[in-house]
């Protein structure tokens, strides 16, 4: 009886022990593998995407960025541009409460290169930048160098990333009608608040001017008609030029188009065919 009891107690170890040993190598390969480079059509090799991966890895814990790419020639009857956004919102990519991040979708199904923008990132990649961005990636995809397009836009996001924010950066909604734009002026507090303040100072201007009115002017005891110009001559005295400096900007466009996604967060970005 003992002995069936130890044989029993060694078995039981024997088995826990070998279970172990399954969940540390399934966390061996899941550590291994990579969660921001997609690649359907296997253009990458395993090498390539650790190396890519590793290169994103770095962005995200020096700039806080979600750096995703994505090759794939089915995008589910979606455009670029809502493939990617979707993409980006239902995979659960994106740093903070803003969701900082961007994804490149190589749509092969179109030819098209599409950059997708979601939080700091907008502001950071404006259009210009994703134009530029989008010229250096057409090259090596039109060539089928998948790879040296991944590692171009890696090096440019690195880049634009540690240039921040540019100087005179701004947003406009790309999508919103003419009603969706008189809807959200009319439903904005601020501007009440510039309505009221003109009214009051209207009336407050209204008012004192009416008060010590002046009823008694040049004319008040002069008979109309009896005043006549009998000469008029133009003298001249000096000239006064004034010039003003236009400043002309240097870098571009610093426009950051935006749109809503399919799960109602705001997103830029753009693309080009190749």
């Amino acid at each position: 009886m003992l002995y069936l009891y130890k044989k029993t107690s060694v078995s039981l170890l024997a088995v826990l022990f070998s279970i172990f040993i399954l969940c540390i190598a399934q966390i061996g390969v899941y550590a291994e593998n990579s969660n921001n480079v997609i690649d359907y059509l296997n253009y990458l090799t395993d090498s390539e995407i650790t190396n890519l991966q590793a290169d994103i890895d770095s962005i995200k814990n020096t700039y806080g960025l979600d750096v995703v790419i994505v090759i794939t020639d089915n995008t589910d009857g979606k455009s670029s541009r809502d493939f990617a956004d979707d993409f980006f919102d239902y995979n659960g990519y994106g740093i903070g409460r803003d969701y900082s991040g961007l994804l490149m979708l190589i749509n092969m199904q179109d030819r098209e290169v599409w950059i997708s923008t979601s939080g700091e990132a907008i502001d950071i990649f404006t259009n210009s930048r994703i134009s530029t961005m989008e010229d250096n990636i057409i090259g090596p995809l039109s060539n089928a160098k998948y790879y040296n397009a991944c590692r171009t836009f890696i090096s440019d996001v690195k880049s634009y990333a540690n240039a921040g924010v540019p100087r005179g950066q701004y947003r406009v909604e790309s999508d919103m009608t003419y009603a969706d734009k008189v809807s959200r002026t009319i439903k904005s507090l601020p501007v009440y608040i510039v309505a009221l303040i003109i009214s009051v100072g209207s009336t407050l201007v209204l008012s004192f001017s009416s008060k010590g009115k002046v009823t008694i002017n040049s004319s008040t005891y002069e008979e109309n008609g009896s005043f006549v110009l009998s000469e008029r001559r133009d003298d001249y005295i000096r000239e006064s030029t004034v010039k003003t400096k236009i400043e002309r900007s240097s870098g571009g466009s610093q426009k950051s188009s935006t749109h809503t996604s399919s799960s109602g967060r705001t997103h830029g970005g753009g693309g080009k065919k190749f």
